[in-house]
């Protein structure tokens, strides 16, 4: 599992790296490039940087011949030791005896012999005789018996370097600290370009994107970010946010066609009682009722259609007052069970009008908070749904209490066909109908359950559908008893 790499840790880490990374390669550059100078000054390897320090070691080599010869012959004596240490130091050796050379190392040229014996010639000891970079020391020694005289002398070049070098040097040195100092801001810079402002341009270019989307209408457009760190809420909070859009959009367009339902609803059913009205008052008018039973009957028809518009604009206020959270209303205790009994009995004609039969009734005693006026209109809206949709069936209407008493239902049950189960979750929906074919007979205003719903929420209850196998419908009314804390009346007067 990879680690959280935030773009805080991310810009962390760039900071270091920005500072830390030129600081060192430029001082490792610098380090070398003094190293180069100070060789280069003191000739390490190539040779001695001055006269003293020849001398010096030229001197110390010969005491290390004296004590080797000791008191034997300078030609049979051993200058292993002596001349392992001198060729270390660049130097080498001959030992000299009555002019000519008994032992020499393998640099010594003919020309430094010729050196050592001009240099014999001052008469000094020890004496130093220089040619060109090439230098010689001689000193006369004697063997400890005192019959050996000897000549030990010590040659080596000498290299010096011009002041003129080191300031070129010290320039080009300058030259590669700066040289090496910017192409090391440059590479850590375009790391972290590629580590830190890279990956905030991507995770912009996908906001940016999102945003652009929705500017255009795609309300489905989501961006989908993978990666864990600081802009993930902010995209999460952008799909959450564009998904609410789509809801918002998908919702408005559905009201949009439901209310469009609504006019053409209306208007049919407002047509149809005016156009009846109007033919009998224009029968009365033009005197085609000629007899006093005719003019009774028309005068009835009148009153029904009139009666039947009256419903109808009730139905259409009320559900608007709902809708908006202002229907007057006021719970106050009812007893359910003969409640319902009386809203059975008025509603009984009119069910076995349309064949539709009450054929359990179980009714649990109970108290309940409720408007009387509300509660009679959402159960009416069931039954006469029932009656409507499902003509000749079968009803079941009981009662009964929650387990811990906050709560009774009201269930009615029918054994008709039922609805298709993808319009369960719409029932409750301002003008949904299941099947869009209106009919005068069956096709209702398309408001009685959407009443249902938002006057049982008004009164703190709720209203819930489902299915009834093998066929059926079943519609739960819960509302709340006498013994519910007010607190727990969420929904109150709120619409759907």
């Amino acid at each position: 599992m990879t680690s959280r790499q935030t773009i805080r840790h991310r810009l962390l880490v760039s900071n270091v790296i920005m500072v830390v990374v030129p600081v060192l390669v430029t001082a490792l550059v610098g380090v070398a490039c003094l190293v180069v100078m100070l060789n280069t000054a003191s000739h390490k390897g190539l040779g001695l940087d001055s006269e003293s320090d020849f001398c010096w070691a030229a001197t110390t080599a010969a005491e290390l011949v004296e004590n080797t010869v000791g008191d034997t012959s300078p030609a049979s004596a051993s200058y292993d030791g002596v001349t392992s240490l001198l060729q270390g130091q660049g130097l080498d050796l001959a030992v000299i005896e009555d002019g000519r050379a008994v032992f020499s190392t393998s640099g010594v040229t003919g020309t430094d012999l010729s050196l050592a014996l001009a240099a014999s010639a001052t008469g000094e000891s020890p004496v130093t005789m220089r040619s060109g970079e090439r230098m010689a020391f001689l000193k006369a020694e004697t063997s400890s018996d005192g019959t050996t005289s000897y000549q030990v002398a010590v040659f080596g070049s000498l290299t010096e370097v011009a002041d003129g070098t080191i300031k070129h040097m010290a320039a080009a040195s300058a030259f590669i600290l700066a040289l090496t100092a910017a192409g090391s801001v440059l590479l850590v810079n375009r790391f972290c370009h590629r580590y830190v402002f890279d990956r905030i341009e991507w995770s912009l270019g996908h906001l940016e994107e999102g945003v652009r989307q929705l500017s255009a209408g795609n309300l489905s457009y989501r961006i989908h970010y993978d990666r864990d760190d600081e802009f993930r809420p902010i995209a999460d909070s952008f799909d959450h946010m564009a998904a609410q859009l789509q809801a918002s959009e998908e919702r408005q367009q559905r009201d949009q066609r439901s209310r469009q339902e609504l006019i053409a609803c209306i208007s049919h059913d407002l047509r149809s009682p005016l156009t009846s009205i109007r033919g009998y008052a224009e029968g009365l008018r033009d005197g085609i009722a000629t007899t006093p039973q005719m003019r009774e009957r028309y005068a009835t028809r009148l009153a029904s259609k009139a009666e039947e518009m009256d419903g109808l604009v009730s139905e259409l206020f009320t559900f608007s007052k709902l809708d908006l959270g202002d229907f007057p209303h006021e719970e106050r205790p009812v007893r359910v069970d003969t409640f319902l009994q009386g809203v059975l009995s008025d509603l009984a004609p009119e069910l076995e009008r349309t064949g539709t039969t009450l054929s359990q009734v179980d009714l649990t005693p109970a108290t309940v908070l409720a408007d009387e006026r509300l509660l009679r209109q959402a159960v009416s809206n069931v039954l006469l749904n029932v009656s409507r949709h499902a003509p000749g069936a079968a009803v079941s209407v009981r009662t009964g209490i929650t387990t811990d008493g906050s709560r009774v239902r009201v269930v009615i049950a029918d054994n008709g066909p039922g609805v298709p189960a993808e319009s369960l979750g719409r029932i409750f929906d301002v003008f949904y109908r299941t099947d869009p074919s209106r009919t005068a007979t069956s096709g209702g205003s398309g408001l009685g359950l959407a009443i249902v719903q938002r006057a049982m929420r008004a009164m703190g209850g709720d209203a819930t559908v489902e299915n009834v196998v093998p066929h059926g419908l079943r519609i739960t009314l819960t509302l709340r008893t006498t013994d519910t804390p007010a607190k727990e009346h969420g929904t109150e007067g709120a619409p759907a």
